[in-house]
């Protein structure tokens, strides 16, 4: 037996209000803080007497060129909203892509362990001397397309390697690098800069805008090492991520293996080494 209420079953309507609600409550809360943001809320602002002149007209009988422009208006403006959030779609597209559900459907760059731990540890050298360092990792999507010259390697990572590319006055020192597995695949690479719709903070030069503006177009993490401060962040799909150096290795595990408890082994072993050692972490 179904309810129904002005021919409508009641069942059915609240299974579609929901659907509709959660939709566009994901839709706003992943537009919350960028550029499309503001736009979402001034379409609100335009659609609105539009629809409710479309009711006027069909209440009334009359308004018939006002109620087709209307019309085509609102027909239309999907492709317009395609064309406005093109770059918020890509991001979406790329975080649906690296969700856990399709984990096992991608193609991830195998990264070892011996690779992440020197390329933190000549991040955290670099952080210390304050050299400016900018390294992209490679995890599904390919970073040819969006990244312009370079230096061709192809050198297995090591930190000695990484910390003579950032050295200051290298030839090499002032762009960024690309890890593709276990191996640097180029250095001296110009990075895309971000666009207005990642809101970075006015005081960041371009090498956070670089780092920032590549995690926008594909799916590589990026660490960037402040040459004025020092400090290490992560840009990872458009986002401008702090991290502590003494975490740096962690966070790398972490991200580039979300799915795994290599971090949870890793944590524990650090943490009996620190006990047995009574170590502290020089700054």
């Amino acid at each position: 037996m179904s309810w129904t209420i002005f021919g409508y079953d009641v069942f059915e309507t609240i299974i579609e209000l929901l659907v509709i609600w959660l939709s566009v409550f994901m839709a706003f809360r992943f537009l919350q803080g960028t550029r499309g943001d503001g736009v979402i809320r001034g379409l609100v602002i335009i659609l609105f007497p539009l629809w409710l002149l479309q009711v006027l007209a069909d209440w009334t009988g009359h308004f018939d060129r006002l109620d087709f422009f209307a019309e085509q208006f609102l027909t239309y403006v999907f492709i317009l909203l395609i064309i406005i959030f093109q770059p918020e779609l890509r991001q979406a597209a790329i975080r649906v892509s690296q969700s856990g559900v399709f984990a096992r459907f991608r193609n991830m760059q195998s990264v070892g362990n011996t690779t992440i731990s020197a390329i933190a540890d000549a991040s955290v050298f670099l952080s210390r001397n304050q050299f400016g360092g900018l390294i992209a990792i490679e995890r599904e999507n390919s970073t040819n397309d969006y990244v312009d010259g370079g230096q061709p390697l192809d050198a297995v990572v090591n930190a000695p390697l990484i910390k003579s590319i950032f050295w200051p006055n290298n030839p090499l020192h002032d762009l960024g690098c690309i890890v593709h597995g276990d191996r640097i695949v180029k250095a001296s690479v110009q990075f895309p800069l971000a666009d207005d719709s990642a809101m970075l903070p006015a005081d960041l030069g371009s090498r956070h805008r670089a780092g920032v503006g590549l995690s926008m177009r594909c799916d590589a993490l990026i660490i960037i090492i402040s040459e004025q401060t020092g400090k290490i962040s992560f840009a990872d799909h458009g986002l401008l991520i702090p991290v502590e150096r003494d975490d740096l290795e962690l966070e790398l595990l972490a991200r580039l293996y979300p799915d795994s408890d290599t971090v949870s082994q890793d944590s524990t072993t650090s943490e009996k080494s620190s006990h047995v050692t009574g170590t502290e972490p020089v700054e």
